[in-house]
């Protein structure tokens, strides 16, 4: 893949308070610079010490640090593991176990605390969303529940729910336990060049590129397009609170070369933007950051069954708040 570094700064939104109903959010991918304080580099040593490739990570309240480490593709043998940090960085346990035996992982995705100390694994290879709690020093498998999805998928779990994104009947947004789907909201956002396809590429292209990364909050499900310009804040329950579009992200293209297979169009001057990550910044923001490819390669193509490749040559985009007074100074 030939990447290009996104140049360009990251928009900050203050929040205080939330008497307004929509944020202050950028309507453009700009604003300021940010600045690495500290890098944590590989290790020889146990699994957890000398990761190989950190697909994930979530922090949860008293300050524990889940991470997913995923082997980039091609390494052999392929590895999956969970390791679970507190906040002075001390190790508390891994999940490394390959399998679809309770307590084991085979392809996961996503990490979402479900409350202090209560982590969940998203593992759409295997089809489940485990629980594990820390004790003490260790990680102990809980329980899991059933839930299917393919493709990319975003997952945040909020006050005991838990939240998937994945195309389904023009939605993408779905509420899960483990009887199943339970609500289903967030209409499909277009995708570009779909208009030009068939029936049949066309649905396989908005399958492919309608699903959002999710944050879960305070204030609900913040759900923000891996391949396209749409910010959304939906209530728990699924009620719309705001929506936004960047009016300058450079979409992937979807077009068939010869009739019968789907193709996507990169940016291949300035690059298309793909989104690399959503996390929470303070009590009521969140940081979005996008990434610029000009082209798929074929590593990347395998990649999208596991999400959104992450690559190092990024920078933040974008920062959006789901509740807001002031903005804030911009830098750089």
């Amino acid at each position: 893949m030939k990447a290009a570094r996104a140049v360009g700064a990251v928009l900050a939104v203050t929040m205080a308070g939330c008497a307004r109903t929509e944020p202050l959010l950028p309507e453009r991918l700009e604003g300021l610079t940010l600045d690495t304080l500290h890098s944590i580099e590989p290790r020889a040593g146990a699994p957890w010490a000398a990761m190989t490739g950190i697909w994930d990570a979530a922090l949860d309240a008293d300050g524990r640090l889940a991470i997913l480490d995923l082997s980039p593709l091609g390494h052999q043998p392929m590895s999956s593991a969970v390791h679970v940090f507190d906040r002075t960085g001390a190790h508390l346990g891994s999940v490394e176990q390959a399998g679809l035996e309770p307590g084991r992982i085979d392809d996961p995705s996503g990490l979402a605390w479900d409350g202090p100390g209560a982590l969940l694994v998203w593992d759409p290879g295997a089809g489940w969303i485990s629980r594990f709690r820390t004790r003490g020093g260790s990680l102990d498998f809980v329980d899991r529940h059933r839930a299917f999805a393919f493709g990319e998928t975003g997952f945040c779990a909020l006050d005991g729910r838990r939240f998937l994104s994945y195309w389904q009947d023009g939605l993408i947004v779905h509420e899960v336990g483990p009887d199943g789907v339970l609500r289903s909201f967030g209409d499909a956002p277009a995708v570009a060049g779909a208009e030009a396809l068939g029936a049949d590429l066309r649905e396989i292209a908005v399958e492919e590129l309608t699903p959002s990364a999710l944050l879960c909050t305070a204030a609900g499900v913040l759900d923000v397009g891996f391949t396209q310009a749409v910010v959304r804040l939906h209530d728990p329950d699924g009620a719309p609170r705001w929506e936004r579009t960047l009016e300058d992200l450079r979409p992937i293209v979807v077009h068939t070369p010869d009739g019968v297979g789907l193709g996507r169009a990169f940016d291949e001057e300035r690059g298309s933007h793909v989104l690399r990550s959503v996390v929470p910044w303070g009590a009521s923001m969140a940081l979005i950051q996008h990434e610029l490819r000009m082209h798929e390669g074929a590593a990347e193509t395998a990649r999208k069954w596991r999400g959104v490749g992450r690559s190092p040559s990024s920078s933040p985009r974008g920062a959006a708040g789901w509740c807001s007074s002031t903005p804030a100074r911009r830098h750089g």
